[in-house]
């Protein structure tokens, strides 16, 4: 899983239905930042130009091939009576490869999962919520009966065997294609729990496979920040200060008091690394590449992943963690102020891209397809295909027009002020304005909920959000992937997979104004009706007005009370 899982910023343990917007974390793709006065966005200039070039070069490549392409089996073919096993099945990107599958490949053997007990609901139980979403929509639509094919495994990821009994063991050897997802996406983990989840999961899942028989992939999911101290960071596999086989050993052999204290001094171990995150799957990098002499391994780096761009439909997104949250929090009106960073760009890739790269990788090396291009492998062990998308990601400087635009479209039912976002640069002005526009409202709300019986959560949220903004800054500057695999495995794919796995509708998001509004509002969109679940409605926009005048209230008492202070000091 990628960033935007693998960017999880969830700080506050204390979940609640009833929180007034039900943030658990901070940060989103595309956050609006008032105070760049920025009027437009980068469209239908020269990174336009870019991207279509890009697109054009692509299709041209293609339809050169076509004689060639036509010989290979097609996605659906390939998967035709083959049995699929997927690790972190219910996450964000695990469900929607089971959707993609599901509904692209209709001949498909079963697809089974690896589930645990959560909140005392049983893995069969859980998996009839998992896929009773809008997300399945189109497979319950278009594949009626495909959503009996997913099998449910009970297990968990961070045993041994991954949990799994020895009957259903012996059944996954007839799996033909296994997809790695699974893992911790929390910063904070505990050394142990990282290591368990992340790595030695990969082991057992390694050990898996090496059962399979008639083996044709294992894809692994890694993230693009494995790496954050090469920049540019290139579709290769780097190597560890750590050997992942001793990382394994410590976090088994290990007392609690030795693994407390080895998590105080966790910053020695993790390097160059910012947290425990990315020293694991780095790590697990390392542990495909190993294997990748007797397996058909491939790695698959997301980065910052946000919505649905188009498939299966736009703007789907289950969750508020990673850069989403803070677009949420900036829609209600929680979140007023932030640090000035530089002007970068963020990687914020659609979810259904990555799940396109992720089947497309199986597929190529199920046919033992290279996906660098010619001449240009930059590494001799697996191969790695980072699923990014550049500069047609989100500019910081864009964010303000981003929120200016879609608030106009699209509002948040349970707004408590008028959606406005300020940026600023200096530092002392910065804690001064945090500490009035977050504290000091947090504060206000809270004493409101005590007096109105209710639980206050203001200032948990505010914590949240300062702790979640300092682990992101290792994130909030500018990187580059290399994404030479990931265009050239564009040219290979059979002409029968265009439509459905094809990318260069989204090399066309930058063409003009109108294309990338349409982006902004179905993301900002999906995350207030999917993840949010709530029911968007124009006179939602009616609110707006009322709360700004609220708010020169608010504004004014403060005032007015300030002036009182003073005056009273110097009278």
């Amino acid at each position: 899983m990628g960033l935007e899982e693998s960017l999880s910023l969830c700080c506050v343990r204390g979940r609640s239905s009833r929180c007034p917007c039900r943030l658990h974390c901070t940060a989103t793709a595309l956050f609006c930042f008032q105070g760049h006065n920025v009027s437009t966005c980068n469209t239908g200039g020269e990174l336009a130009r870019e991207l279509r070039q890009v697109r054009d070069q692509m299709l041209e490549e293609r339809s050169r091939k076509v004689a060639e392409r036509l010989k290979r089996p097609s996605v659906a073919d390939l998967y035709r009576g083959r049995h699929v096993f997927i690790t972190g099945g219910s996450g964000f990107i695990g469900r929607m490869i089971v959707e993609q599958l599901l509904r692209t490949c209709p001949d498909i053997g079963n697809v089974y999962l690896v589930m645990r007990t959560k909140k005392g609901a049983a893995p069969q139980d859980r998996i009839r919520g998992l896929l009773d979403v809008p997300l399945f929509d189109r497979v319950r639509a278009e594949r009626p009966g495909a959503l009996s094919k997913v099998v449910v495994l009970p297990g968990d990821i961070t045993e041994l065997a991954l949990g799994l009994s020895p009957e259903h063991q012996r059944l996954l050897e007839k799996v033909s294609i296994v997809f790695n997802v699974a893992a911790s996406v929390r910063f904070d983990d505990p050394f142990q729990k990282a290591v368990f989840t992340n790595v030695r999961s990969t082991r057992e899942v390694v050990a898996l496979a090496r059962r399979m028989p008639g083996l044709k992939a294992l894809v692994h999911v890694s993230t693009a920040y494995s790496n954050v101290n090469r920049n540019p960071t290139e579709e290769r596999v780097y190597p560890t200060d750590l050997d992942w086989r001793h990382a394994i050993r410590v976090a088994e052999k290990l007392d609690a008091a030795s693994l407390r204290a080895l998590d105080c001094l966790g910053h020695k171990l993790l390097g160059f690394h910012p947290n425990s995150y990315t020293f694991t799957k780095a790590l697990a990098e390392k542990l495909i590449d190993d294997v990748a002499g007797e397996l058909p391994a491939i790695i698959v780096r997301p980065s910052i992943v946000t919505a649905s761009y188009q498939d299966p439909i736009p703007g789907w997104i289950d969750n508020v963690y990673s850069l989403s949250g803070m677009w949420a929090g900036a829609f209600t009106g929680l979140l007023r102020v932030s640090k000035q960073y530089p002007s970068n760009t963020f990687d914020t890739v659609p979810a259904d891209m990555v799940v396109k790269n992720t089947v497309l990788a199986s597929w190529a090396r199920a046919l033992d397809l290279g996906i660098s291009p010619p001449g240009e492998r930059v590494h001799e062990g697996v191969e790695v295909l980072n699923a990014t998308v550049g500069k047609a990601g989100c500019a910081y400087a864009e964010m303000g027009w981003c929120l200016n635009t879609v608030i106009k479209e699209v509002a948040y039912p349970m707004m408590i002020r008028d959606p406005k976002w300020h940026v600023q640069r200096y530092e002392l002005l910065y804690k001064l304005e945090h500490f009035y526009h977050h504290l000091l409202f947090g504060a206000v709300l809270d004493s409101l909920a005590v007096l109105t019986g209710r639980q206050p959560r203001a200032l948990k949220l505010y914590r949240g959000y300062v702790v979640a903004i300092k682990t992101m800054e290792q994130f909030i500057k500018e990187f580059t992937f290399t994404m030479k695999n990931q265009q050239y495995l564009q040219t290979l794919i059979h002409p029968k997979d265009e439509a459905a796995y094809g990318l260069e509708s989204f090399y066309s998001c930058r063409d003009s104004v109108e294309s990338f509004t349409r982006w902004s509002v179905l993301t900002i969109r999906g995350i207030l009706v999917y993840a949010l679940k709530e029911k968007c409605s124009p006179d939602d926009l009616k609110k707006i007005p009322r709360l700004k005048m609220l708010m020169k209230l608010y504004h004014g008492t403060w005032a007015t009370l300030a002036a009182l202070v003073a005056y009273g000091m110097l009278a």
